[in-house]
Formats: structure tokens, C-alpha cells, sequence
């Protein structure tokens, strides 16, 4: 049991640090598009360029953690967002900005990856749900405190902020803390690479696709990790709309993380009394309103308020569509269902922020929170019928 607890604090602590590192980054890249005199296009494509190059790259993700294990993967994805983070306080152009928004992007589906198929290959399967909640706890502990600490280090010249170049140092400085538990911790019980090679067999993607609800699964998950992006890189671009400043936006984008937190720590709880089907049904039909209810939010306490239920209902649909994918798959093929999944979440961050980008120029911010509701609705529907 000791053991077990071992990596899973581990794994939890690297997630933790690790999201908070991407979360003072994400905001960031925004506000230095802005003041590279970029518009809301130049943002929707810089979200976009943070999703392409995973989406081409992650299958081959799939295969190399299953050859060289979760804790090594670990540990080139800490490596990756570390060193982006500390390239990108020295960016000066678009085009840089870009190019280093999409090595970012493929350092933290790494990281995300390497942490996943660590809890579905080490989790029990009685233990899904309460894991999957614990970890994607740990990763809205480091998205809560990311934006406020990259908010306050950045300090507030208006709407934009005085210095992202501090906030990205601090985002360094927090992956290259992640990254040291699992650099120096050798002995994490058995790996995936091991289950791989005792079973002599080889992992086609088109198998894994066959099993029933895997597609209904992660189209569930491409919907919910889509409006979580898009609320993170879009409610910058809302604020200055609003006039609200980027200390405020980092409390409210920190609010949704609270929320989500709040959601997943009591996961275990909340799938043992209503049952996983019952509990993702629930709370995609509550979001869906809660974002119809964004575009009439005009205020930073409103908007702060409503994010609020919208953190807390999408936050537990994140942990339970990959105790879902985990539980629909063989145990030798989970590393490529969880990248899998990941790659459907990276094309819905690549096409929809494009898509977003383009409203929130024509129709405003605002407007583009009824389109994400509309996609979440949909969610709830097909939960409804396909959720096993």
C-alpha cells in the first residue's frame, strides 16, 4: 500500500506543478499576442497552434510510452514545458509566439500522457473513478493558483499586464519544481513498457476504436477539454472588452479551477451514490445552461459566478470520460486509448479555437459561449445513450 501511495503522490504532485506551469503560460500567450498587437484572429490561431503539432504527434506518443514508460515520458514532457516557458519570457514576434506556443502544446500533452496511462495502468478498476477524480484534482489545483500567481507576478498596466516575461519565468520555475520527484524517484512499480512487452502483441489504433462507447467517449471528452481551453484563452479577450483587469482575469480563471477542484475531489463519492452514468448526464446538462448564462454575464462577479457552476459540472466530466476510455479498453491497450483521447481533445483545441476566434471578432466574446453550449448539450445527449 505504501508503494501505491508513492506514486501516487508523485504523479499527483507532478500534475499539480506541472498544470500550474501551463496555466500562467496559457493566459500569458494571450496577453503577449495583444501587445504584439495581435487581434482576436491572431488569438483563436495561437490556441489553434498550441493544439496542430499534439494532434500530429500524439499516436507515435502512444507507441513510445509504451516502449519507454510513463516515468520517462514524465520527464521529457516536464523537460519541454520547462524549456518553453523560459524561451518564450525572451519571445519578441508573432511568429516566435507561435512556434512556441505549439512546442508547449506538444510538452504538455506529453506530460498529460505520461500521468494518465500512469493511473489507468496502476489504478484497480474499482478504483477508476476516485483516482481519475484525484488527478484531475491535482491538475485543477495547479490551473487555480497558475493564473493567479502568473496575474500578481504580472502585475497590471491597465488591461494588459506590466511584464508576461516575469510570468513566464515564474512558469519555469514552477515545471523545474514538477519535474524533480519524478527525476530522482526510480523504483515506481511496474510500468506499462513491462505489461507491453509480456504480451508479445502489437496495438493497432483501429482495434482500440472498435470497442463500444469509445467514440461516443471521446467525442464526450474532445466537447469538455475544448470549452475548457477556449474559456482559458478567450476570457483574457473578454476582459478587455469588459475592462476588466488581468489580476481579476487570473481570479476568475482561478474560480473555475477552484470549482473544478472542488467537483473532483468528492468524484469517488458523487459516482458511489448517483452511479458515473447518472453523474456525467447531471452535470453536462447543468453546464450547458451554465454557459447559456455566460453571455448574459456582464460583470466580473457575475462572470465569476457563473464560471463557477461551469468549472464544477465540466470538472467532472473530465475524470470520468477517462475512467470511461479506461474501462472500455484491455489493459495492454490503454496507453494508446488515453492518447487517443487526448488526440481527439488536441483537433476539437486545433479547429474550435480558429472558429472562436473568428465569432469573437465579428459577434463579440460573448456570443461564442452559446455555440460551446450547444456542443455541450449535445454531450449530455449522447451520455445519455451511449455512457456504459
Amino acid at each position: 500500500m505504501r508503494s501505491v501511495h508513492r506514486w501516487l503522490l508523485i504523479t499527483l504532485f507532478n500534475s499539480a506543478a506541472l498544470q500550474a506551469s501551463i496555466y500562467v503560460v496559457r493566459p500569458m500567450i494571450t496577453y503577449k499576442a495583444l501587445e504584439l498587437n495581435g487581434t482576436g484572429k491572431t488569438v483563436g490561431l495561437l490556441g489553434a497552434l498550441y493544439a496542430i503539432l499534439p494532434v500530429l504527434v500524439a499516436v507515435s506518443f502512444g507507441k513510445i510510452v509504451s516502449r519507454i514508460g510513463e516515468r520517462s515520458f514524465l520527464i521529457v514532457g516536464s523537460i519541454g514545458v520547462l524549456s518553453s516557458s523560459f524561451l518564450l519570457s525572451q519571445s519578441n514576434s508573432l511568429f516566435t509566439l507561435g512556434v512556441l506556443t505549439a512546442i508547449a502544446g506538444v510538452s504538455h500533452l506529453a506530460v498529460m500522457v505520461g500521468g494518465q496511462t500512469m493511473m489507468a495502468n496502476r489504478s484497480t478498476r474499482e478504483t477508476y473513478d476516485r483516482d481519475f477524480g484525484y488527478y484531475t484534482f491535482s491538475a485543477s489545483f495547479g490551473q487555480m493558483f497558475g493564473p493567479l500567481l502568473g496575474g500578481l507576478v504580472a502585475g497590471s498596466n491597465g488591461v494588459l499586464p506590466r511584464s508576461t516575461s516575469h510570468a513566464f519565468i515564474l512558469a519555469t520555475a514552477i515545471a523545474f519544481i514538477g519535474l524533480l520527484p519524478i527525476l530522482f524517484t526510480r523504483s515506481l512499480d511496474v510500468s506499462i513498457k513491462d505489461v507491453i512487452k509480456e504480451s508479445g502483441q502489437k496495438i493497432r489504433v483501429s482495434e482500440v476504436m472498435k470497442h463500444r462507447g469509445m467514440k461516443e467517449a471521446m467525442f464526450t471528452s474532445l466537447v469538455i477539454s475544448t470549452t475548457i481551453d477556449i474559456l482559458t484563452i478567450f476570457i483574457p479577450l473578454l476582459g478587455t472588452e469588459l475592462r476588466i483587469t488581468p489580476v481579476t482575469v487570473g481570479v476568475i480563471l482561478g474560480v473555475r479551477s477552484a470549482a473544478s477542484m472542488l467537483s473532483r475531489l468528492f468524484l469517488g463519492q458523487l459516482s458511489q451514490r448517483f452511479g458515473s452514468r447518472s453523474t456525467l448526464i447531471t452535470s453536462t446538462t447543468i453546464a450547458t445552461f451554465a454557459l447559456v448564462a455566460m453571455y448574459f454575464s456582464k460583470s466580473a462577479f457575475l462572470l465569476g459566478l457563473v464560471i463557477f457552476v461551469v468549472g464544477f459540472t465540466l470538472g467532472i466530466g473530465q475524470p470520468l470520460t477517462m475512467a470511461w476510455v479506461s474501462k472500455i479498453s484491455e489493459p495492454r491497450e490503454r496507453a494508446m486509448a488515453i492518447t487517443l483521447r487526448l488526440t481527439g481533445n488536441r483537433v476539437g483545441q486545433f479547429g474550435l479555437p480558429i472558429a472562436a476566434g473568428v465569432v469573437a471578432s465579428s459577434l463579440g466574446v460573448g456570443s461564442l459561449f452559446l455555440g460551446l453550449a450547444g456542443l455541450v448539450g449535445i454531450t449530455a445527449s449522447i451520455c445519455r445513450k451511449n455512457y456504459r
